[in-house]
């Protein structure tokens, strides 16, 4: 199976009565949508006030982009900086995704600031992206997969109607497939940092900002039995690079307990 392409299980609040992990994760088991194309309502709403926060944050760093072709329900491009001398890294993030608000469960409906969001990560300055005017279907499989895991999360919860936020896991499918040949991870969670926080928006809804790292699936399934912050808290003793690294250690390696 490719990228969490066919996953379906996820994460925290819930409406009562549905199925919560020991860790207060809340589970969503989703079925394969209809397929009915929906062009975009609209597009690149929040694209430049989240282009300005990143530039401000990493400046001095030359920017392309992988523009999406044909776009389904949202417009997702996926932004790339490039690395400089003094920060050998990439930073990729996209815009697009808070271009609809997600939907959140009843109970939080109100909560505004929770609706818009983007993702971001950081991949080292050697993973070899192509240049400006390239097409990331150029790409190899190897080196792509980080921006098809970018923008079918990005999607996820416009073509589910659902929403992604701080601690949501999701799996590559029931068996947590590997992602790719030779990368051990099996899926993916989102993280949150005050350095990163959220975009401000001049109509005041504001677009949080959520890192996606790739996770092995210890690391998943701890989650969902001690929640975020007992991962978190193994991030933190294990080191969690901020740049990816696909031969990290599994900070949960051994990890067998289960959460039924």
């Amino acid at each position: 199976m490719g990228i969490l392409d066919k996953l379906r299980k996820k994460r925290p609040a819930e409406p009562p009565g549905g199925e919560v992990s020991p860790g207060g994760s809340a589970i969503y088991r989703y079925q394969e949508p209809e397929r009915i194309y929906h062009p975009p309502e609209a597009e690149r709403v929040y694209a430049e006030a989240v282009t300005k926060y990143f530039e401000t944050v990493f400046p001095g760093r030359k920017t392309f982009v992988f523009h999406e072709l044909i776009s389904d329900l949202v417009h997702i491009d996926v932004n790339i900086m490039e690395p400089t001398p003094e920060a050998d890294y990439y930073v990729l993030y996209t815009t697009g995704m808070s271009d609809r608000p997600m939907t959140l469960p009843q109970e939080i409906s109100d909560r505004e600031d929770w609706k818009y969001a983007e993702l971001y990560l950081f991949l080292p300055g050697d993973w070899e992206l192509g240049r400006p005017g390239s097409l990331d279907s150029d790409l190899p499989y190897a080196n792509y997969w980080p921006i098809q895991m970018l923008k079918f999360l990005a999607r996820f919860p416009h073509e589910y109607h659902t929403w992604l936020g701080w601690g949501h896991t999701i799996p590559n499918g029931a068996d947590y497939t590997p992602i790719c040949d030779g990368v051990g991870f099996g899926g993916a969670v989102l993280t949150w940092s005050e350095r990163l926080g959220r975009v401000e928006t001049e109509n005041g809804h504001g677009v949080m900002l959520f890192g996606l790292v790739p996770a092995y699936k210890e690391e998943i399934e701890y989650k969902l039995k001690y929640g975020m912050e007992g991962l978190d808290q193994k991030f933190r003793e294990g080191k969690l690079p901020m740049v990816l690294d696909i031969h990290r250690p599994n900070l949960c390696e051994g990890f067998t307990e289960t959460f039924d």
